[in-house]
């Protein structure tokens, strides 16, 4: 049995053990990565790398370890309101600690994990500009499963589906401006984190964290209960203590100074909405990615906007059981997403679907053809190559002549039977790289749920 296999046994019995708890957090090294089985929501942090010289970007930073350990417990603190997740904190060299390779061994080691979960990665540098410091965040999501299509919406449109995707998936965050002294109170209040005490006040008696752990163990420990800025934690060994999780950078807490961190909250929230469609649920999510949205000018990129404002319409609809009401809310999220990143195919695309999908529904809406048509259009012209968008433009060439249709449909005078029939088959001929385009949707990981 591998080490990583007697983990997934040890962390199996742990969850039969203590069925109340719901959420843990680890430190393993990234060499030998490790996680919780059957977390609906895991979030991964890695040491952030120190670019501000050659050598410094060779070896694990002190700073950058301490920071991934401050954004773990906080993290942790934020999501133990979702239900069950999780929040592990990687260790090891730059090298070591690459994202792709980490999760290519998690999902080797643990192929047993539902590929239903959600996974969201963050990692960082440190850099210097003239002397000034900047920390940039970055951060992915995904189900637990290699070569993941990503989270799609799925439509029925006269017996056939329109399918629309996410901006991206891969998220570059805006840099922040940050000082030495910010770097060492990162340190500081790092150690001061470190420490469990016995009761939630840091004056109390307290220890290192991993002197809870006997050396055959991994640093893994399950959170039982919070108060304020603390959290309770529980080892294998019986252990516990209270961490103080809430991070501060000098005065201002630590989502004040990387306002990212609540993006990585609201995609958290998104996945454990996809698990289980709470309202209290839908709220911490849209709640969290608001916050992140309505940060100070600057602070949020155009792209980390976009697909913040698109998980936040997928969770309307979810919360919403996909009403009218929620179609109306979600399209409007979507097109102000669009209009963010106007280059983007796959942000026009979920934009033109939605948009179609919410006149459909309405039979006493009779669809502009011509202009629902461009839209798509416009996406195929961001990216000849989207699939998606041109299977999408092909159904609804389809749907728009079919004889049982045809009458939920304005044309222009100069577009006729022939004509659609013409642009229908027109499709099947499109070329990519010298490939004929197969127009047939991708499948998600996780099927959306059907309207009502």
């Amino acid at each position: 049995m591998t080490p990583s296999s007697r983990w997934l046994v040890v962390a199996s019995v742990c969850f039969l053990l203590l069925p109340r708890l719901s959420y843990g957090g680890m430190l393993v090294p990234c060499s030998a990565p490790s996680m919780f089985p059957g977390t609906a929501v895991t979030v991964f942090v890695f040491p952030y790398v120190d670019h501000t010289s050659d050598e410094s970007a060779k070896s694990e930073s002190v700073v950058g370890a301490d920071l991934a350990g401050l954004i773990q417990t906080d993290t942790l603190l934020a999501i133990s309101r979702l239900g069950n997740v999780a929040a592990i904190r990687l260790l090891g060299s730059p090298q070591q600690c690459q994202p792709a390779r980490v999760l290519s061994d998690l999902i080797l080691a643990f192929g047993s994990n539902d590929s239903r979960n959600g996974i969201v990665m963050v990692w960082g540098r440190i850099f210097k500009i003239d002397n000034e410091l900047y920390v940039q965040s970055y951060a992915s999501f995904q189900r637990f499963r290699p070569k993941d299509p990503g989270e799609m919406i799925e439509l029925p449109f006269g017996g056939s589906t329109l399918v629309g995707r996410l901006a991206s998936q891969t998220i570059a965050f805006a840099p922040r401006h940050v000082s030495s002294a910010d770097l060492e109170q990162i340190k500081a209040r790092y150690a001061q984190a470190n420490i469990v005490h016995d009761r939630p006040d840091a004056t109390s008696p307290g220890k290192p964290l991993l002197t809870m752990f006997p050396n055959t163990q991994r640093p893994a420990y399950y959170l039982t209960e919070t108060q304020g800025d603390w959290i309770r934690i529980r080892a294998q060994s019986g252990q516990d203590g209270w961490l103080l999780a809430r991070a501060m950078v000098g005065d201002e807490l630590l989502t004040s100074r990387l306002p990212e961190m609540k993006f990585v909250e609201g995609v958290a929230g998104y996945f454990a909405v996809r698990a289980n469609r709470a309202e209290a649920t839908a709220a911490l999510a849209s709640k969290a990615l608001t916050t992140f949205e309505g940060g100070p000018s600057g602070v949020a990129a155009d792209e980390s906007r976009a697909v913040s404002k698109q998980l936040r319409g997928l969770i309307r609809l979810l919360a919403g059981h996909q009403s009218d009401a929620a179609f109306g809310d979600a399209s409007a999220l979507f097109a102000e997403a669009a209009s963010l990143v106007p280059s983007n195919a796959a942000a026009s695309n979920l934009a033109a679907v939605t948009a179609l999908y919410r006149d459909w529904r309405n039979r006493e809406t009779t669809i502009d053809f011509e202009a629902t048509a461009n839209r798509f259009w416009e996406s195929i012209g961001s990216d000849p190559a989207d699939q998606t968008a041109l299977t999408n433009c092909w159904t609804l060439f389809n749907v728009a002549r079919s004889a049982e249709f045809k009458e939920r449909f304005r044309f222009p005078d100069r577009i006729g039977s022939s004509e659609l029939e013409a642009k229908a088959e027109a499709f099947k001929t499109v070329e990519v790289s010298g490939k004929a385009v197969a127009l047939v949707q991708p499948k998600p990981i996780v099927p959306w749920p059907q309207p009502q």
